[in-house]
């Protein structure tokens, strides 16, 4: 719950004010600071970043910076990521592929239809 509110706050604070923070800072401080544990293993905050991932809840603030990324990081297998970021994607997809698959497929489904991105990134979580 902190680290959603921890970014809640300051997109709040970005929007409210002149923020100073760019665009890839917040970016790092979005997917650097969040322990995946937190999402991963809370199945009620789990479940609310899928609706969100599939369009049909509102998301909060972080599931919405996440959401808007899915393709970018599919598509470039995290192509942009830093090497702390590479480690929190790959740690995560082992962590939830296995626990998740019917998740991850409809995720596929809508992020990567072609089918494209999947070998790569499958590749990059074996490594």
């Amino acid at each position: 719950m902190r680290i959603i509110l921890s970014a809640f706050l300051v997109a709040m604070a970005c929007s409210l004010a002149t923020c100073e923070m760019t665009e890839e800072e917040f970016y790092t401080k979005v997917f650097e600071e969040v322990d995946p544990d937190f999402i991963l293993d809370n199945e009620r905050i789990l479940t609310s970043y899928l609706k969100c991932f599939y369009s049909e809840i509102e998301c909060n603030a972080h599931a919405e910076v996440v959401k808007k990324s899915i393709p970018d990081v599919l598509a470039t297998v995290c192509g942009r990521c830093s090497d702390k970021q590479k480690s929190i994607f790959k740690y995560s997809l082992n962590k939830f592929i296995p626990a998740h698959p019917k998740d991850w497929e409809k995720i596929l489904s809508i992020y990567d239809p072609s089918g494209e991105a999947w070998p790569k990134v499958k590749a990059f979580i074996e490594s």
